[in-house]
């Protein structure tokens, strides 16, 4: 019994090669509908093969197919291969985007046994989901709107790695050129790739309904059926025949002996047809098997285009190199891309290379030291050939190193090392007097951040774990536990609680609202979501003009320069901002001019070369937090909301 709104399954079964595979096929019914399949009830026209036999095993099957005469409830398989089948149906439901879809699925070797097809991708809008019934596996079914009298070209490539058979099924628009990869679905490795056999299938899967039954005729040619063995060589078939399901007169009805099939000499093309009016020629002779002639002028090889790159962009960030390419949709697809990093002697200093055809980016972990560099991407298409090369250039600046100071809200003094000790243990203290211990630097660690202490080294580090109200934080050697871990909660105007990263997350607060020089900082509960003034740190960075002296420091007020009070800033607007940044480079002439952002914490985020006084960022994809920019000499604080 059908249920209603769903998309069923039925299977056959047929003998090739002498062994026996089994093949599942969609069946999509109209939503609302429940019926039960009666054969004697049904005048489905008969279903038929087109199948071809290759002297070795194949990592790549690929054949063309136009379908010229199509109803609802027609499937027109182009592919069948290890485990799985490939084509283009006409489905009453058109509820994924279409009624003219594009399937592929691939079976479990053995679901019972917990041995199961695994889908690896899927296009955006290719719905996925495991079916079951008379077989159990994973389906894909894209709305692609095939259209009738276009030439497509089905192709399916494999390939193994970790101990898995990887499938992906590529579909390629004859008449816009247009590549289309649809889904890849994995299973354990069976010892071969797509097998040394193909067969193409046309079926009515409904006979039931007169809106779709066997009444009307269903045709479609097939033609340059190849296969890439494993040896890298092409192959034609060597035999090549057609037959229609025998044993199904009950549920083919009126239409059992409707079927017919041969070869078209005007189109050096083999066809299918059943249906209608159909009748067998009579090459046939009483018979539902016919034995088919080679295809004329096919040739020792394919033609084909070869893979190309168009484009490539490039940029580091923080010890990783970002790398976005993007590929001719009109040639052959990707299969295997490789991405390299050379410097500026042309030596390649970091490089990556991995099978996934749908891969358009890729980041490679190494630190790079300041210079100019370029990004190479080149693939292998699913044909193995080799693509040509595209690079892009990028430049790595120096590392930067921010120190900043915090300055209580309430005490205007600064957090700092009492008698600016090196040693573990000593407590964290307020000064209005600035040196190296009142200078702090930001670690990112899991997304919290330690507090380094330029003089000493050493972090704030609450003793033991202890979160109790009025705990007096430390230094100690840094060990990037929770209890040295800290979140700079941002609560307007430049200024920040102190947030331990514990599980009470209490806040670092100017004990008693002191004033005076020394006073310990201790641990407390914050004051509603913002703290009470005591609790808020203003956080300035130390101008880069000053070094590890101990010295008094000059520090830089981001937020004056922002208001515009020192004329050379950078002006940035809106923020807080949580979509388009726009700067605008005050005193800079015109021309190329560096512009970066980073976290707190120093790690650079963006980087890119403006070459007009104003210009856009788009800060949609970056965490929510506080960063800082700097263009030239000049610097500027916004906060990504």
């Amino acid at each position: 019994m059908f249920s209603p709104a769903i998309i069923g399954d039925s299977s056959f079964f047929y003998a090739q090669n002498q062994k026996t595979m089994k093949r599942l096929i969609h069946l999509t019914i109209l939503l609302g509908m429940s019926f039960a399949r009666v054969y004697s009830q049904e005048n489905a026209a008969p279903s038929q093969h087109l199948t071809y036999s290759f002297p070795n095993d194949a990592v790549l099957q690929m054949q063309k197919m136009q379908i010229v005469q199509s109803a609802y409830a027609s499937y027109f398989e182009v592919n069948s291969f290890t485990n799985g089948y490939a084509g283009l149906q006409q489905t009453p439901d058109s509820s994924h985007g279409s009624s003219h879809i594009l399937i592929s699925s691939l079976w479990d070797p053995n679901t019972a046994g917990g041995i199961y097809s695994t889908l690896r991708y899927a296009a955006p809008n290719t719905y996925t989901g495991r079916f079951g019934g008379e077989g159990d596996g994973w389906q894909s079914i894209n709305p692609y709107n095939w259209t009738l009298n276009t030439w497509y070209n089905l192709v399916e490539r494999s390939w193994k790695s970790g101990g898995q058979l990887y499938i992906a099924t590529f579909i390629n628009n004859l008449s816009t050129n247009a590549w289309f990869h649809t889904v890849t679905i994995s299973i354990p490795d069976p010892g071969r790739y797509l097998g040394s056999g193909n067969d193409a299938f046309l079926e009515n899967w409904d006979g039931t309904n007169p809106a779709w039954d066997g009444r009307y005729i269903r045709k479609a040619y097939f033609k340059d059926c190849w296969v890439l063995n494993t040896s890298g060589g092409w192959d034609k078939s060597t035999s090549r025949y057609f037959s229609a399901n025998a044993n199904d007169s009950a549920r083919n009805g009126i239409y059992n002996n409707a079927f017919n099939a041969g070869y078209d000499n005007t189109l050096n093309a083999y066809f299918m047809q059943h249906g209608g009016n159909t009748t067998p020629s009579s090459a046939f002779n009483g018979g539902r098997t016919l034995t088919l002639p080679a295809q004329s002028n096919q040739g020792a090889a394919p033609s084909l285009t070869t893979g190309s790159v168009s484009s490539v962009t490039a940029s580091y960030v923080g010890g990783k190199t970002y790398v976005n390419w993007n590929i001719d949709g009109t040639k052959s697809p990707q299969l295997a891309a490789t991405v390299q990093v050379l410097n500026s002697a042309g030596s390649v200093v970091l490089s990556f290379t991995d099978t996934m055809p749908q891969r358009r980016s890729d980041t490679l972990t190494g630190s790079l030291s300041s210079g100019s560099y370029t990004a190479k991407v080149f693939f292998t298409d699913v044909f193995s050939q080799n693509s040509n090369s595209v690079t892009a250039t990028f430049t790595v600046g120096p590392s930067y190193t921010y120190w900043y100071t915090l300055r209580n809200a309430f005490s205007n003094k600064y957090l700092s090392v009492k008698n600016s000790s090196t040693a573990n243990l000593a407590n964290i203290v307020q000064y209005a007097a600035l040196n190296n211990a009142g200078e702090w630097r930001l670690k990112n660690v899991n997304n919290a951040t330690v507090l380094i202490n330029r003089n000493s080294g050493k972090v704030i580090d609450l003793p033991g774990s202890n979160q109790n109200l009025g705990t007096d934080p430390i230094q100690y050697t840094e060990n990037d536990n929770t209890n040295q871990q800290w979140n700079l909660v941002s609560v307007g105007g430049g200024k920040y609680l102190i947030q331990s990263n514990l599980s009470n997350h209490y806040v670092l607060d100017d004990s008693a609202s002191s004033t005076v020089d020394g006073t310990n900082i201790i641990l407390y509960s914050a004051n509603g979501s913002s703290g009470s003034v005591n609790q808020q740190w203003v956080m300035q960075v130390v101008d880069s003009t000053v070094g590890a002296s101990v010295a008094p420091v000059v520090v830089r007020d981001e937020a004056a320069e922002l208001a515009g009070s020192r004329g050379q800033a950078l002006s940035i607007y809106p923020n807080p901002v949580r979509g388009i940044l726009h700067i605008s480079l005050p005193g800079v002439s015109e021309g190329r001019t560096m512009v970066e952002v980073f976290t707190l914490a120093g790690a650079r985020v963006y980087q890119t070369t403006a070459d007009r006084k104003n210009f856009d960022i788009d800060v949609s994809s970056f965490a929510r937090g506080a960063y800082l920019v700097k263009a030239g000499a000049l610097t500027g604080k916004f906060v990504k909301e």
